[in-house]
């Protein structure tokens, strides 16, 4: 994916719930929670703000279009990290099934990356579940010990990311 498209691909995808593979169950425990005021705050690319805010337990993630402020999506993101790699589990808040995305703060910049794609979900037992008019929907189905593990095996391998989505932060 490519910077600029892929935060317009991520704005669908998960303004609609849906992505390549999507999990029931979280990657994270209450005990595997971890803050870092380095992802609060505004960021953007040509398109669209991202707005990361702490909540009590969690970040609440807006999802905005600069050219129209009414176009925006909500969800809820935990960080936590997975040997040594930071990972957004993020759901949002009108929907069902959580994303998990690799995360870095590097300089002014937000660094995301999906941790699916069609490398990965042929290695990783999956569920295709029938989610709405016919359409079938990848999901993980086993529980957060099952799925942590299933994530740590491909924690370091670089095929199982997509490129990274290049956010600057907001003046």
């Amino acid at each position: 994916m490519r910077n600029a498209a892929a935060l317009g691909i991520l704005a669908i995808l998960l303004g609609s719930g849906c992505g390549d593979l999507l999990s029931l169950h979280p990657l994270y425990t209450d005990q595997d929670r971890v803050f870092d005021t380095k992802f609060e705050g505004r960021w953007e690319n040509d398109d669209e703000f991202v707005i990361v805010t702490r909540r009590d337990s969690a970040y609440r993630v807006t999802l905005q279009s600069k050219t129209d402020a009414s176009d925006k999506s909500e969800f809820e993101a935990v960080l936590v990290d997975v040997k040594g790699v930071r990972f957004v589990d993020l759901i949002p808040e009108d929907g069902v099934g959580h994303m998990f995305l690799k995360a870095r703060v590097a300089d002014d910049r937000l660094l995301l990356a999906f941790f699916d794609s069609e490398w990965l979900r042929r290695r990783i037992p999956h569920e295709d579940v029938g989610i709405a008019r016919g359409k079938k929907q990848a999901m993980l189905t086993g529980r957060t010990p099952q799925v942590r593990k299933l994530v740590e095996q491909y924690v370091m391998e670089p095929k199982a990311y997509d490129d990274e989505i290049v956010l600057r932060r907001a003046k």
